[in-house]
């Protein structure tokens, strides 16, 4: 009949869409597994981001920071994860550092050469294999053996890059869907929390100024109240008593009155000299000027003026110091914390013993660098005393071998002035051994 298909054709036709069928079905079941896998992977997804919710929940400081690069490494099967805060745009130090199952937090690296230096520029970087090769001068992948890496830059509240998250694997590295949006979340929490630290340490930081400002007013309070009232009320004994009896007193009593009056007002001018300049340093007034100083010299003026406090004790006070060494400094502070560590060793040194000052390179020293000391065969200190000593906030006064009366400001002020050198100043000692004070500036 016209326009019948005959049988054969018709079993042609049969096959042709048992074929097609089989196809779609192939097909479908294809996207079926694929729909699947995608499923499972967002269900991933989500366990990672609750997991990272868990971990970040209730967590500050650096149990955060560990509990991230964990969780990382699980999710992405990592062997390597670093969260790290870049220093100078050449480093990175690591907040944490996971590898291997352990957890490290003095680890740094040079950012040059490195993926995480692509990161930083891109913001995002994914190297699932071969990364390695991409970056043959990274010492650390060449270690590792890595094949992938994965990293997110780290942007502080101005938008600038501080720093990167990111993982490294020795296998090739399966990074799931969604993996840039999730190390973008995270990062932001990290960057958070980099943020809280750095306001709590602010915090910390403006408390501890306030601490010092307080001891600072109150050891100023202190000078007034005792440290200058003390010598001029004894002054004011002497004198009055020299005034009312100097005709019933014999020359000997007199000569004794006038030496205690004598070192009461030698007190009083160190102590205002100290004042003058502490109170100068702490307004900003007392300005650094570095030049050219010829040291044997200046320590030679400092003798002369502290001679006749030697001789009356009889300290052999002396100075090993070249006529003509030159060092950088600024004169007037590096004369007053001289002239302070000299008076110190003699205050606190016995009749007969001695004062030395002499300089060295120094154990540690550079050749830039020179190693002043002032050392004494006095009665030392204490190991309490001695880790107090340059602390305003601690009250480091001492009576010396002849009841010699200090502030405990000298030495404050000797390791600001030391301090704007850019310089260090320590000391030895232990008690009934003498003391050795040691300061270290630049040469020329």
């Amino acid at each position: 009949m016209e326009g019948k298909r005959n049988v054969p054709d018709l079993l042609k036709e049969i096959d042709r869409l048992k074929v097609k069928l089989e196809e779609k079905e192939l097909e479908l079941q294809k996207q079926s597994e694929a729909f699947t896998e995608i499923r499972k992977q967002k269900d991933e997804n989500e366990k990672m981001l609750h997991s990272l919710v868990e971990a970040a929940a209730g967590k500050i400081g650096q149990d955060f920071f560990d509990n991230i690069v964990t969780s990382l490494a699980k999710w992405l099967k990592a062997d390597c994860v670093l969260i790290g805060q870049m220093r100078n745009h050449e480093r990175i130090h690591a907040l944490p550092l996971y590898l291997d199952g352990k957890i490290s937090h003095e680890f740094s690296y040079a950012l040059e050469d490195t993926p995480c230096s692509q990161t930083c520029r891109k913001g995002f970087c994914a190297y699932p294999e071969d990364v390695i090769n991409l970056f043959p001068k990274d010492e650390i992948l060449v270690d590792l053996n890595a094949q992938g890496y994965i990293g997110s830059a780290l942007y502080n509240d101005k938008g600038d890059v501080n720093g990167v998250i990111c993982a490294v694997s020795r296998e090739k590295l399966d990074i799931p869907p969604y993996a840039q949006d999730i190390m973008k979340i995270i990062g932001a929490r990290v960057t958070a929390e980099i943020e809280r630290q750095k306001m709590e340490q602010a915090l910390l930081q403006s408390q501890e100024e306030l601490k010092e400002s307080n001891a600072t007013k109150d050891k100023f309070f202190s000078i007034l109240g005792h440290d200058l009232l003390s010598p001029l009320g004894t002054i004011y004994s002497y004198t009055d008593l020299l005034f009312l009896n100097y005709d019933k007193y014999d020359p000997q009593r007199i000569n004794k009155y006038l030496k205690t009056i004598n070192q009461g007002a030698r007190n009083i001018i160190e102590l205002l000299q100290d004042m003058l300049s502490w109170s100068r340093s702490q307004r900003g007034v007392l300005k650094f000027r570095p030049e050219k100083v010829n040291l044997g010299s200046l320590i030679a003026d400092t003798n002369a003026l502290l001679d006749e406090v030697a001789k009356h004790k009889q300290i052999k006070l002396t100075s090993e110091i070249p006529d003509e060494f030159y060092i950088s400094a600024d004169r007037n502070m590096l004369a007053t914390t001289m002239r302070n560590l000299v008076s110190n060793a003699l205050k606190f040194t016995p009749r007969g013993g001695y004062v030395k000052i002499s300089c060295c390179g120094g154990s540690g020293v550079s050749n830039e660098q020179v190693e002043i000391s002032v050392e004494d065969n006095g009665i030392g200190m204490d190991r309490e005393t001695l880790n107090n000593l340059f602390r305003i906030d601690k009250d480091t006064v001492s009576v010396g071998t002849e009841n010699e009366k200090g502030t405990g400001l000298g030495l404050i002020l000797c390791k600001e002035f030391i301090e704007k050198h850019k310089g260090t100043i320590c000391a030895e000692s232990e008690s009934g051994k003498g003391s050795r004070f040691i300061i270290t500036l630049d040469r020329i």
